[in-house]
């Protein structure tokens, strides 16, 4: 076989690979129009109770995010940038949640935040549970490694020798994280960012056992399915995939956008650091 027929092949199997996975991820999203109704599709998917669904999933999920953000942001960072005894172990915590079933995480975030809990009886005049605010811890404990995860391995790409220079030039520690660091992980931030929000969109498991009322998103494709089958929760899905491809081609113009701004700032620390050499 010469060289030419190789590659050949290999391509030929990367591209039924390929369309092997792209055929099994679109399939069952094409084969959800069988089941529509077009005359009541917009009926069904304008119903006050799916509506007050996404619009609780969305604001939820947001707030959620951002304080994922707030707090899981700064500890990646702290994870990719000083290496101490034990700093594996850390590691490992971020992940439980993510290989936990979701009911047992619900669960147990009740023995954490359920009435009869230490918290409940500390502060029972706060609705843990059954609330907003049960939608939100439960979206938040589910939701976290995938910012943590993704800013992790988006500041460990950065080359450290760019926060050295900053640095030397008389940069504050927290000057060179808000306009080196962040900067240059900022990509993979936004994908964490994406990812942990769409996460959060889609939680169910712990969120019914934490605050199945309000219904979010989920709960209201689980009930709708679990009461009149596939075809009732049709309008609720199709709600998702419209908001999933609407925020994936929101995060793809912001993604061209942060890319230019990174690169111009890697030129310039570069160029300096070419002068200095």
């Amino acid at each position: 076989m010469t060289k030419k027929e190789k590659v050949i092949n290999f391509n030929l199997i990367m591209w039924i690979l390929a369309a092997i996975s792209v055929i099994y991820i679109l399939y069952p999203l094409v084969s959800i129009f069988t089941f529509v109704e077009p005359q009541n599709l917009l009926d069904s998917i304008t119903g006050p109770k799916i509506i007050d669904a996404l619009v609780l999933s969305i604001i939820s999920a947001s707030i959620s995010t951002m304080l994922i953000a707030m707090f899981g942001i700064p500890f990646a960072f702290w994870l990719a940038r000083y290496r101490f005894p034990g700093s594996f172990l850390l590691r490992v915590v971020v992940i439980i949640p993510l290989v936990l079933p979701p009911l047992a995480s619900g669960a147990l975030l009740l023995g954490v935040f359920g009435p009869q809990s230490t918290m409940g009886r500390v502060f029972p005049e706060v609705e843990f549970t059954q609330s907003l605010f049960g939608v939100i811890i439960a979206q938040t404990y589910v939701a976290s490694p995938f910012m943590v995860l993704a800013s992790l391995a988006a500041f460990e790409s950065v080359d450290e020798t760019y926060e050295k220079i900053a640095r030397v030039l008389g940069k504050k520690k927290i000057e060179v994280f808000v306009k080196i660091s962040l900067p240059l992980a900022k990509k993979g931030i936004l994908i964490g960012f994406v990812m942990t929000w769409i996460r959060a969109v889609g939680e169910l498991g712990a969120t019914i056992m934490m605050a199945y009322n309000p219904h979010t998103i989920s709960i209201q494709i689980f009930e709708d399915n679990a009461i009149g089958g596939l075809r009732q929760a049709i309008p609720s899905i199709i709600l998702v995939i419209f908001l999933s491809v609407a925020i994936m081609f929101l995060f793809s113009i912001i993604m061209k956008r942060s890319d230019h701004k990174a690169t111009k700032n890697v030129l310039n620390l570069r160029l300096w650091k070419g002068r200095k050499n």
